[in-house]
Formats: C-alpha cells, structure tokens, sequence
C-alpha cells in the first residue's frame, strides 16, 4: 500500500488549525487522512478544538467544558472559520478521508460514549480510528467492539513489548516520532497485523524525513506538512 499521510488538524498553513477550511483544504491537496482533536462542550456536544480552553485559537476565552454549544459555535476560530462539530466533520467536511480522531482522558463520562455514538451514527467505523490511552480505548470498544484503536500509550513506543501491548488491546494502529523508526520494528508490527504511523511535526522536523521514512515500510505519515509529502 502506498504510504498515507495524514494532514495533522488538517493543512492549516492557509487555514486555522481543526476547522473545516483546514479539512476541505487537506482534502483538496489529495491527504489521504486528517487528525482531529476533541473536547466535550458543557452541554454534552463533541467539538473539534485542541486545546481545553479556548483562548488560543479563538477569539473567546474560557474552558470548552464550561462554555455551551450555543456560544462555543458563536467564536471566531480565525479568518471567518467556526469550531466545527465532530458531527458536522463526520457528516460533510471529509466524507472520503480516513479520520485519526485524537480523544484526550478528559475526566467526562459523557464523551467517550458521545464520540463513538457520533462515528456509529455517521456510518465511519471503516475509516475512523481513535487515537487514544488505554484506558479509554477500553472503554470506548465496549461500547462499540467494531471500533478501531490506535494505541497512544507510554513512551517508549518504539519497542516490542510496546507492540505486545497494542496487540493486546486489540489496537490496529501505533503512531510514533518518525525519528525513532526503523524497518525491523515496522516489521514486527505488520506481523502481528499492526499499522505504523510516524509523526512528523514541527516539533521534531528535519529535512531527512522525507529520505527517512519510506524505507522503512511504514504506513502513514502524521504530518504538519502534508503538501510536501503530495
């Protein structure tokens, strides 16, 4: 399978960060893929924001938790852009994307059963997968036992017992800094029918990446710069 990449809260060199400009734009430059992040809003709505709190990237102030639906949806995200709903992402911005949907331990019962319900009733468990710690993984397969998991559990991830691990779970995925890939570790985890998605951000970028990780064998790409990778 030719390598994947996946556009990190979208391609949003051009467009805010997690808002459907940056989905439609990821998608418009042919990513195969786009990660998202989720916070639960005080009314029990998953919205696609990174941060807890809204401050950063948009015009707002305050915890997402504390804030309803109805003044979160009124927030500028930047250049006219709104906070997206994981509904309205799953239902019209990436209709024909894979969908990394990155789900943080937030201490709400509400999301996780939110989430999935949201993925179940969009028809995605074949294309969206939940990045996310084992505990909640646990959680959300008995809920939904169709669901597919990328294991974001403790470092280091680059070892066989961190892949024993993932097997056990049941995830189908790992994702680590591409830095740390190597062909023999891509190897044992197609073995145990693993996907290997290497990180690429601007935190960890350097310009060998691109010479670095097809040899490999690795599958996907999680990438800041996915228009360099196209």
């Amino acid at each position: 399978m030719p390598l994947q990449i996946f556009a990190h809260r979208g391609h949003h060199t051009d467009h805010p960060e997690n808002t459907v400009g940056a989905f439609d734009a990821a998608t418009a430059i042919g990513a195969h893929g786009i990660e998202l992040d989720l916070q639960l809003s005080r009314d029990g709505r998953p919205v696609v924001l990174h941060d807890a709190a809204v401050d950063r990237t948009t015009d707002g102030s305050g915890s997402v938790a504390n804030l309803y639906w109805a003044a979160l949806r009124q927030l500028d995200a930047g250049a006219g852009e709104r906070i997206p709903t994981f509904d309205q992402v799953l239902q019209t911005a990436v209709s024909s994307l894979r969908l990394n949907v990155h789900l943080k331990a937030t201490g709400d019962a509400r999301l996780v059963p939110a989430v999935v319900s949201a993925i179940v009733r969009a028809d995605a468990l074949d294309r969206a997968y939940l990045a996310t710690d084992a505990a909640t993984w646990q959680q959300a397969r008995a809920i939904e036992p169709r669901l597919t998991g990328c294991h974001l559990g403790p470092h280091p991830r680059n070892t066989p017992e961190f892949l024993a691990t993932t097997n056990a779970l049941g995830c189908r995925i790992v994702q680590l800094d591409w830095r740390l890939l190597t062909a023999d570790y891509v190897a044992r985890a197609h073995a145990l029918a693993i996907e290997v998605h290497a990180m690429h951000l601007v935190a960890n970028h350097d310009d060998g990446v691109y010479a670095t990780v097809p040899p490999t064998g690795a599958d996907a790409v999680l990438t800041d710069y996915p228009d360099r990778w196209l």
